[in-house]
């Protein structure tokens, strides 16, 4: 009897947890793609007006608050010997994302030895139970800590892919905009569990059109699509200075949110940046999780957001790889626009003449400037790579981030 129950349960499993990659999909447009187009009367883009990048304000609060992590020690004090560290939250797939990112960023040659990382999620657990800052989540994330010796103070960083578990809600936009405040509150605990934590990267989550119905009802199909809305909008509050969803100064409410990777494809559809997944090679069996070969791409795809974003770069890539950063230029040295498109210009009201040498993320020189006394430049960068860049004079006398 004992065996016929076993091999029941083996068959319900089979049945309930097998995917189908012949499901045909909706007509769901990746946000990314949509860019100033709309979906349901409302405009895409990852950040405001459409953007799929960090510009204006939003971009400088968040070079600002990036420029202020440092170094600390187990107490939360700066110190030269202490560490960064970054804390990946969510659930099943994010684990293995997670995983997969930290395996790459161990292999990174110009990786911040200062910098490390601590995957703290959990299969199974929704947005819903981390909210409760005494649920178990938080008590296997202090284990976690404790494992590799550093502190909940020391966390300066959180990336962040997670969903309610527990609302089935399907209707749009009345599903996403519930599950804004999920991740507001999310954000207020983690305030309160990590004091020093600046910055938190959103990813969204990836297409579950391929699962069965045994999943749980918040993992359902099309809440994953709604997910990556949800994030927008939650950014779109504190970028309007919503005053419940305050990131900056004294009276902040959370810590600042950004969007980090934008994970969700309609089903094996090339999105315009060339990015898809292959139900058949990405996708485990129950539709749902990612296979291997999935959590490898998922996690590539993070390590290459966090490795060249504008608000990143600085804390992500070893520091010797530029010298010392100084983002204070004398005021006879001027750069402008910053960020820039396709060009940017360099005024020198000095009497000196000074030549600058151009580092991308990696340290590498791309480019070299030499300017008169009084000379005005106009430098084209149509041929440079979207990120984020450092002039140097040869001196080592100025230094300046330039965002492109």
């Amino acid at each position: 009897m004992k065996s016929i129950i076993f091999l029941f349960l083996i068959y319900c499993s089979v049945v309930f947890a097998q995917k189908d990659c012949q499901i045909p999909s909706k007509n769901y447009p990746p946000i990314t793609d949509l860019e100033t187009s709309t979906f349901r009367g409302f405009m895409g883009g990852k950040y405001k007006n459409g953007s799929n990048l960090l510009t204006g304000n939003y971009l400088n609060d968040a070079l600002a608050l990036s420029a202020q992590i440092k170094t600390l020690d187990i107490s939360g004090n700066q110190n030269k010997n202490g560490k960064i560290v970054m804390v990946g939250i969510g659930a099943s797939n994010p684990r293995t994302e997670f995983a997969a990112f930290q395996r790459q960023y161990d292999t990174f040659t110009n990786k911040n030895q200062n910098l490390v990382l601590v995957n703290t999620c959990i299969g199974g657990q929704g947005v819903q139970k981390m909210n409760i800052s005494t649920d178990n989540y938080w008590v296997q994330a202090q284990k976690t800590f404790d494992s590799v010796n550093v502190d909940f103070k020391q966390v300066q960083i959180a990336w962040i892919e997670t969903d309610n578990t527990q609302n089935g809600d399907t209707l749009f936009p009345r599903a996403a905009l519930s599950l804004i405040q999920d991740l507001r509150q999310l954000l207020i605990t983690m305030k309160v569990k990590f004091p020093n934590l600046k910055l938190c990267y959103f990813s969204a989550r990836a297409y579950a059109g391929w699962a069965s119905t045994g999943l749980g009802k918040g993992l359902a199909h099309p809440r994953d699509y709604y997910n990556g809305w949800a994030i927008k909008w939650l950014i779109d509050s504190a970028t309007t200075q919503n005053p419940n969803f305050k990131y900056m100064g004294n009276q902040s409410i959370i810590p600042m949110p950004l969007y980090a990777t934008y994970n969700w494809t309609n089903a094996e559809q090339v999105r315009k940046d060339g990015f898809y997944i292959n139900c058949t090679n990405d996708i485990g069996n129950d539709g749902l999780h990612l296979s291997a070969n999935g959590e490898m791409k998922l996690g590539n795809l993070m390590f290459n957001f966090f490795k060249s974003d504008t608000s990143s770069a600085s804390w992500f890539v070893k520091t010797n790889a530029v010298g010392n950063i100084n983002s204070s230029l004398k005021s006879n040295i001027l750069i402008y626009p910053n960020p820039s498109s396709g060009e940017f210009h360099i005024k020198n009201n000095s009497s000196n003449h000074l030549n600058f040498n151009v580092f991308n993320f990696l340290g590498q020189s791309i480019y070299f400037i030499k300017i008169n006394p009084n000379e005005y430049l106009t430098i084209k960068t149509d041929s440079w790579n979207k990120g984020i860049y450092w002039l140097k004079d040869i001196n080592g006398s100025y230094f300046k981030l330039i965002v492109k």
